[in-house]
């Protein structure tokens, strides 16, 4: 494996691209984002979101005037902040896909203590099980639909109560370099969805044509095409204000945000994926798949935004990110799904890449030199 100059990303990750001097795509395009967001004028961004905002609440809609997609993370509840002081009748929406934690369910009911209402949406257990099942088995992504959904299911609820705008989180085609129609735009659209929701293009119409579903049972898991047409507008609230994590850990805080005595499993951060265990499968078949896993991205983001060297990142790194997935995630995902322990390491197995990793004489896997080369 070889590793960025300036970060520490691996050459395994999907569609990363170095330059000459060994610095990865995404080191180069973060470069090219501060030289843009050096540009904006953030008050005139503030100003255009108070327009859209009042325009809003002018419509006087039936039921709410705002909607919020919230997981009950220091970010979606950093959205609602920045909507209180607007007197707005907001309508928070979580899409409970999997398997909470205790922390997890206490930061989403800060929620509504906040001053807005609360929807959990939880589908169809038999379906979605089966959903979970497919992309674990087949794409090693137990989120392959789930993430969809996160994304889908809130802008059905705005179509269906007639709420005139949604405040969606970060843009991520801008904050991971995509390619700029997507990622200097402030509002969601097919386009967007199709690339950074879903999984290479499996969405819910590939998995209804692959697997004999029916499209009318996952409707919800896929962008509603006619929000487009509708008077319902769907915003970015990274495109108005500047997004920064330790900005929204503080403001998530005020309102009696928890988070983990030590740093979660994978990472050296106690606030990011706490919420929710699946998602730590996720990210452990990455590991299995690329040899990297969160701490590595998180590390990376870190050296990018001077708050870390590299070589502080590389201690970090080498601490946190190849430890193996542990009983208290692996327990319960195999109760809820309906694995045999046997059954479901073997399937995490046969994603485990092995031009990447080796197995020694003590018969445990390793990647060669890690890091050694960084």
């Amino acid at each position: 494996m070889k590793y960025c100059s300036e970060c520490l990303m691996p050459d395994t990750k999907p569609y990363v691209q170095f330059d000459r001097d060994g610095v990865c795509s995404a080191c180069l395009a973060h470069r090219q984002k501060n030289v843009y967001l050096d540009g904006i004028d953030w008050e005139e961004r503030e100003n255009l979101f108070n327009e859209i905002v009042l325009d809003a609440k002018s419509k006087n809609a039936p039921f709410y005037d705002v909607l919020v997609p919230v997981s009950g993370g220091k970010d979606s509840i950093t959205q609602v902040h920045y909507l209180l002081k607007y007197d707005l009748r907001i309508l928070a929406v979580n899409v409970d896909y999997g398997i909470k934690t205790e922390i997890g369910r206490h930061n989403l009911s800060l929620i509504p203590e906040m001053g807005a209402n609360l929807i959990i949406y939880r589908p169809e257990q038999q379906l979605h099980k089966r959903l979970i099942r497919i992309g674990l088995e087949e794409y090693g992504d137990p989120d392959l639909l789930s993430h969809t959904m996160l994304h889908g299911y809130p802008l059905h609820c705005a179509l269906q109560f007639n709420i005139p705008l949604v405040v969606l989180g970060e843009n991520s085609a801008f904050e991971y370099s995509g390619e700029s129609k997507t990622a200097q735009g402030y509002s969601m659209t097919r386009e967007w969805f199709s690339k950074y929701a879903a999984n290479q293009g499996r969405d819910a119409s590939f998995v209804s044509r692959h697997y004999d579903i029916p499209i009318s049972r996952l409707r919800l898991y896929d962008f509603p095409d006619e929000i487009e047409q509708s008077k319902t507008k769907t915003v970015f609230l990274s495109y108005f204000y500047h997004w920064d994590s330790e900005k929204h850990l503080d403001i998530a805080r005020q309102y009696g945000f928890k988070t983990l005595d030590a740093p979660g499993e994978g990472t050296y951060r106690n606030y990011v994926g706490i919420d929710e265990k699946i998602n730590r499968i996720h990210q452990y078949l990455k590991v299995l798949k690329f040899g990297y896993g969160r701490a590595t991205d998180h590390a990376c983001e870190d050296i990018r935004n001077g708050r870390l060297t590299r070589e502080e990142a590389k201690i970090l790194v080498k601490e946190h990110d190849l430890k193996n997935l542990s009983d208290y995630f692996i327990d319960d995902f195999i109760h809820y799904v309906g694995y045999e322990k046997d059954t479901f390491l073997a399937i995490l197995e046969k994603f485990r890449n092995h031009n990447t990793w080796k197995k020694g004489e003590d018969n445990q896997w390793y990647i060669p030199n890690h890091l050694g080369q960084a």
